[in-house]
């Protein structure tokens, strides 16, 4: 070791910082001490005379770095570039966006909605950038796909495809797969133009809707699924997603702790179960469906061929069709919850107690139905 570097780099209690290499259990690591404090760096190695070389080179490269003054105290300037790291580098933007959806499917367990939103996003990665090296996607890249997905799909949608866009880099990043993320500003710069909130239904269109469904000849058969929807305030899935066996034994209360999107089985959407005390007239109906001897694992509300009721058909044959009979504004069949809980709530229901029986976040709650909640006096009158 040169005079020079020895002098310079003394930090330790010894006054040396040679930088070692060693054995860990038969893999190649290094250890040195600068500024007082010990460094261990495995590399990740087997231990061979080909990789003690390359060893040997780190080693000398962070000797070099401590008296020119250029040493890097995360140590990532020294770790080897993972094969993992180098494929990614190579990777193309969808490749490496599939990847990512596939990780998070497994760690968050997303849902068939969100990944096909995953999908979508996916696409469109591939067919605008095809084969081309997730690094050499830069900000201008970035822009021109931006531009690209504008033409394409509304602004709330490319919103959303660029929000997991930019969670993708964001995980390469973190891996140290890439060095940067290209897409904080394109996100940033989409904003889409504010949206009118749904309107509820009134309940003379709720009554009006109902008695449709009960005298349809087609769609009678979903007449106590509307009814259940509009009297708990529950969504689509949750409805769907309901055995015997969540319903207590006198109707009067609901377990409510899964849903189904299309045919697939989850918790729900907040991931929290919920006791739902239902309403004299919703209870009456559950006696008289409940069959004789049923077995509790069937479901409460099957489709018309005995499996769950699918969100899209349900929607494109059966709710427009009855809206536009009744000449009603469309509206999603979402919008039977948004319909439940405005009316509870103006109604002069307690909104923490809505919120809980409707699985809503209280937050949420308060943001969105503000206009509809009843103020009440809460001093005494004497």
């Amino acid at each position: 070791m040169p005079k020079l570097l020895d002098k310079a780099a003394k930090s330790g209690r010894n006054g040396r910082s040679t930088v070692k290499v060693e054995n860990d259990e038969g893999r190649l690591r290094l250890r040195f001490t600068y500024a007082g404090k010990r460094h261990a760096l495995a590399l990740g190695l087997p231990d061979s005379n080909v990789n003690r070389v390359f060893a040997q080179q780190r080693a000398s490269q962070i000797e070099l770095d401590i008296v020119s003054g250029n040493f890097d105290p995360t140590l990532k300037k020294y770790k080897p570039q993972r094969a993992s790291t180098q494929q990614h580098t190579q990777a193309t933007a969808a490749g490496m966006f599939e990847k990512f959806t596939q990780e998070q499917a497994k760690d968050k367990g997303l849902h068939v909605g969100s990944l096909c939103r995953y999908s979508a996003t996916q696409k469109h990665l591939e067919k605008f950038f095809r084969d081309k090296a997730v690094s050499a996607i830069d900000d201008a890249s970035a822009k021109a796909f931006v531009g690209y997905l504008r033409k394409k799909v509304v602004e709330r949608t490319a919103k959303d495809y660029l929000i997991l866009v930019h969670a993708c880099w964001k995980w390469a990043v973190e891996k140290d797969s890439l060095e940067r993320n290209p897409w904080s500003n394109p996100v940033n710069g989409v904003k889409p133009p504010p949206k009118q909130k749904v309107k509820p239904f009134t309940i003379t269109e709720v009554q009006a809707i109902r008695a449709a469904f009960r005298g349809d000849r087609y769609y009678r058969h979903y007449a106590d699924f509307v009814m259940f929807l509009f009297g708990t305030g529950c969504r689509f899935g949750e409805a769907v997603a309901l055995k015997w066996k969540h319903i207590s034994d006198d109707c009067r209360t609901v377990w409510i702790g899964e849903s189904v999107s299309r045919g697939v089985r989850k918790t729900t959407k907040t991931g929290k179960d919920r006791i739902v005390n239902l309403t004299a007239r919703i209870t009456t109906m559950l006696l008289e469906r409940k069959p004789a001897n049923c077995n509790p694992e069937n479901l409460v509300f099957p489709s018309p061929t005995g499996v769950h009721i699918s969100d899209h058909t349900f929607r494109r044959r059966a709710w427009k069709t009855i809206l536009s009979k009744l000449e009603i504004s469309y509206r999603k069949p979402y919008a039977t919850r948004h319909t439940a809980i405005s009316h509870a709530l103006a109604n002069g229901a307690n909104p923490l107690a809505v919120a809980e029986e409707t699985g809503h976040d209280p937050e949420t709650l308060f943001e969105h139905y503000a206009s509809v909640i009843q103020p009440a006096a809460v001093l005494v009158e004497f």
